[in-house]
């Protein structure tokens, strides 16, 4: 790189009180300035963040959920969107799918298809399934699920309370809760093949208390 000098002049006290000039030589980079069009950030930024989102369901380990496996599941209460609500205890005696989503999400997107699907082929064999609202606008996931058209209850998970009993971190994350109500796997990333999530739910369907 080419450099270009450039003198200054400080004036000192010699001994003899009479004035000297010193020269002092300065390197300076005669480089120019880079510039870019508008255009070109506006596309670095839309690339980093669709990067960040397809990365985020990749399963880091500081977004797996500190819920422990074979833990009671936590109590909750949650309003349902279109009105009511559900408890934990009204699943009772029923292996549940618990799934946490978010509508701008690309990965709870993604998996929205399969766990319909999953519901079809397992709810007439008695299991239950619930999403959960997380990290969201009430307005913009409920507009996801009208959306979506899922065929179980969803609800939105205000202020993300229940996400914190269970230790979720980022949707999307699914639990897989046994008949006598305990964690018997957790996962967080997309689930978009239908034979990974039907392997998980039949090993809660066929999983009965030791004692």
């Amino acid at each position: 790189m080419r450099v270009r000098s450039q003198e200054s002049e400080v004036r000192s006290q010699g001994k003899g009180g009479k004035g000297e000039t010193e020269k002092r030589r300065k390197l300076l980079p005669d480089s120019p300035i880079l510039r870019f069009p508008d255009s070109f950030f506006i596309f670095t930024a839309a690339y980093c963040l669709l990067f960040t989102g397809l990365l985020g369901c990749s399963g880091p380990q500081d977004k797996q959920p500190t819920a422990r496996i074979g833990d009671p599941a936590p109590q909750f209460t949650l309003n349902l969107i279109g009105g009511g609500s559900v408890t934990l205890n009204d699943f009772r005696d029923k292996p549940l799918i618990v799934t946490f989503m978010a509508s701008w999400c690309p990965c709870s997107n993604e998996s929205a298809p399969v766990f319909k699907e999953a519901y079809s082929r397992y709810n007439p064999k008695g299991v239950e399934f619930l999403m959960i609202g997380i990290q969201d606008s009430e307005t913009k996931f409920t507009k996801f699920v009208d959306k979506k058209q899922f065929p179980f209850p969803t609800g939105f998970d205000k202020g993300d309370k229940i996400a914190r009993l269970y230790g979720v971190n980022a949707p999307p994350t699914t639990f897989f809760i046994t008949r006598e109500g305990k964690i018997g796997r957790a996962f967080y990333g997309k689930l978009v093949e239908i034979e990974k999530l039907s392997g998980w739910i039949g090993e809660i369907r066929e999983k009965r208390s030791e004692s």
